[in-house]
């Protein structure tokens, strides 16, 4: 009955987004990046997939990550000041159906978002000479975990604090779980134990969302381990699904009125 309920809240919440017309936009997204790929293989010479591969997940992850910001943001928040929350859960709904009914909604778009721009990405590069690897597959993947996961991050953040510290903070956290690795390699930080260890710790606590960004290895075709693929984007699963745990305990906390 509860799954039959958190269906539902998913099925009303995607139809929801899917009438803001937002896929359309990501739609003509598509079709402008795959205009501006053409116009730039013209001025390059000998790799015009690679600009093709560089162009197509660069868009797909910006409005994945996109999508998982702005609309993550208010997921809750609207239904609160449109005291529409009340309502269902008032039927009764219990708290987790409801959150995790608007969380599947809301990932159900995502996964048309990543498709739709994937199928185009894909098609460009084909139509370029280049082949579908199956190292691109994982890089399309990858950046629909991390782009849940950062939705799951924004939802989070949401419950605890309010609509603009929200966006910054999951922005700050988004840009830091990027640049960590390269951090680590500097050398000034390599050779202080103190800072190593801080770092260190920070993948325990936070996401190192660099573990799934495969954008520069898929385009220079580098070779990259069966282990360090299962082992990243099992970390983004884990961490996922540690971030949905969170999210509900404190959804369950949280004082609505």
């Amino acid at each position: 009955m509860t799954l039959e309920k958190i269906f539902v809240i998913a099925k009303t919440t995607f139809k929801e987004i899917w009438k803001s017309k937002i896929l359309v936009n990501v739609f003509l997204i598509g079709l402008a990046m795959m205009v501006i790929t053409y116009v730039a293989t013209e001025f390059t010479y000998g790799v015009p997939e690679r600009v093709a591969l560089d162009f197509g997940l660069g868009m797909l992850s910006l409005s994945s990550l996109g999508i998982s910001l702005f609309l993550g943001v208010g997921l809750l928040s609207k239904e609160i000041d449109s005291r529409t929350v009340y309502m269902v859960i008032s039927r009764p709904v219990p708290r987790y159906a409801f959150i995790l009914g608007k969380i599947i909604g809301l990932m159900g778009i995502q996964v048309v978002n990543v498709l739709l721009l994937s199928m185009m990405t894909i098609t460009a590069t084909i139509l370029l000479g280049g082949q579908v690897t199956e190292l691109l597959i994982w890089a399309i993947l990858f950046t629909l975990i991390e782009s849940l996961m950062l939705l799951l991050v924004v939802v989070l953040i949401s419950l605890l604090a309010n609509t603009v510290l929200s966006v910054l903070l999951s922005v700050v956290l988004l840009l830091l779980g990027h640049v960590i690795r390269e951090t680590q390699d500097i050398s000034f930080v390599a050779t202080n134990p103190v800072l190593v260890k801080l770092l260190d710790s920070y993948h325990f606590a936070l996401p190192a969302f660099y573990k799934l960004n495969l954008k520069s290895e898929v385009i220079y075709k580098s070779k990259i381990t069966s282990s360090y693929l299962f082992m990243s984007g099992g970390h983004g699963i884990l961490y996922s699904l540690f971030l949905l745990l969170m999210i509900v305990y404190f959804f369950n906390k949280k004082n609505l009125d």
